[in-house]
């Protein structure tokens, strides 16, 4: 009997229908404005599965979400407001809800480990126990951030306008909050501070021993974690502008000229360049051996990540939105989701999501995730696919029960002849 999404195995079809139906009403949208879920009829039709679907706490008089984001265990919706709405990725439980900080103030989307989610708002960062919503501290960054945080097992990293990075000691921070001493003195947790010549323009990405930023005037500094003390400085030709993707040791740095780096990150060393001709707009995806890069008006690209050789291109896409063993998810310029071969590029079909115009550039699981501007939002997977692959770090894919054959058991063995009298 083929696997049910999770809506339908709590509500049924027609219930379903109406509660989605209930859920355009609270958004107080208008009949014509509604928005239709996908129907699994059509889903099956592509090889997909609805496996749940949830509505963010939005203030629908003036809100909407402003970033989605999500790690192996949950997903993220940031509203405009400062709303944070979490969910689980995938049963589609919600997990919790809250506002942070002072509503509109400048934001960026989430960061987390195993344990903690950390979000920058105006020139806090805060901490929260990603399960539970609870926050763990918050302190105060002396200059306004510029991008994401990062945050590792021992510390939290945050980049600024001025292209200052700072380093906080989470063992410190936790305890300056228990004696109830932050944000206003975050300066004793504050590990190293490093200056860069321009505004960071991406989350730093650590390895646990190197921790690597790009500044905007066109440099990649890499330094030790401990002490700030340099691993290198690697020059581009440009403007770095767009963020920096990474693949294990591997770090991807794109500059204004259209040219990509690959760059050992532990040591600063150039593996291979690749030139497009032209600006390349969003964060470059590893994905495996494949490396998947989006070209103003040229569409998805697919590199080798050893070599940075050209595997395939298909033009007309302008998102990475996940990837699975077999298949590359997209979006083209009307919003409708891209299915594509993975070895070759060649599309597999077409599904209609405009409404849904909010995606998560998924490269750390094969889960794909839609959302309304108005916090309505659906997740799909590959029929079949009922436990996830993990992409970025597959080192936290869980240990998969192994099925037990009753075809390959042993033979009871006879029971032994009764002793003769």
């Amino acid at each position: 009997m083929p696997s049910l999404p999770f809506s339908y195995l709590f509500f049924g079809r027609r219930q379903t229908q109406l509660l989605a139906f209930a859920v355009v009403l609270l958004m107080g949208l208008p009949v014509s404005a509604q928005i239709r879920l996908p129907k699994e009829e059509e889903l099956n039709l592509l090889g997909l599965t609805m496996m749940w679907w949830a509505q963010a706490t939005i203030d629908r008089n003036r809100d909407e979400v402003q970033f989605i984001t999500n790690d192996e265990q949950n997903v993220y919706l940031q509203s405009r407001s400062g709303l944070m709405t979490t969910f689980n990725v995938e049963t589609g439980e919600r997990r919790w809800s809250k506002l942070l900080g002072i509503p509109d103030r400048v934001g960026y989307p989430a960061a987390t480990n195993d344990r903690q989610i950390l979000v920058s708002i105006g020139s806090n960062v805060i901490s929260m126990d990603k399960l539970t919503g609870q926050e763990l501290w918050k302190l105060r960054v002396p200059e306004l951030p510029s991008a994401s945080p990062e945050v590792d097992d021992n510390l939290a990293y945050v980049g600024t306008v001025d292209g200052s990075v700072y380093a906080f000691d989470l063992k410190r921070v936790r305890e300056l909050h228990q004696e109830s001493r932050l944000p206003e003195w975050a300066h004793i947790a504050q590990r190293w501070h490093r200056q860069a010549p321009g505004e960071i323009t991406s989350s730093p990405i650590s390895t646990g021993t190197t921790v690597s930023f790009a500044s905007k005037s066109g440099v990649v500094i890499g330094v030790n974690t401990r002490d700030k003390q340099p691993r290198y400085d690697f020059y581009t030709d440009g403007q770095i502008v767009s963020p920096v993707g990474r693949s294990e040791d591997l770090i991807f740095v794109t500059d204004d000229n259209g040219r990509l780096f690959c760059i050992n990150q532990d040591n600063g060393q150039l593996r291979w360049t690749y030139s497009t001709g032209t600006y390349i707009q969003e964060q470059p995806r590893a994905i495996g051996h494949q490396l998947f890069i989006i070209t103003h008006r040229r569409g998805m690209e697919c590199l080798s990540v050893a070599g940075g050789n050209t595997m395939w291109s298909q033009a007309g896409i302008t998102e990475f939105i996940a990837a699975s063993e077999t298949r590359i998810y997209g979006s083209d310029v009307s919003g409708n989701l891209i299915i594509m071969n993975r070895q070759d590029g060649s599309i597999l079909g077409t599904l209609r999501m405009r409404k849904f115009g909010m995606r998560i550039a998924n490269d750390r699981t094969d889960r794909i995730v839609l959302s309304t501007p108005g916090g309505l939002i659906v997740c799909l997977r590959e029929s079949g696919a009922e436990f996830p692959a993990y992409h970025l770090f597959p080192n936290r894919q869980p240990i998969l029960p192994e099925m037990f054959d009753e075809s390959a058991a042993p033979e009871e063995p006879e029971a032994p002849a009764a002793p003769a009298e």
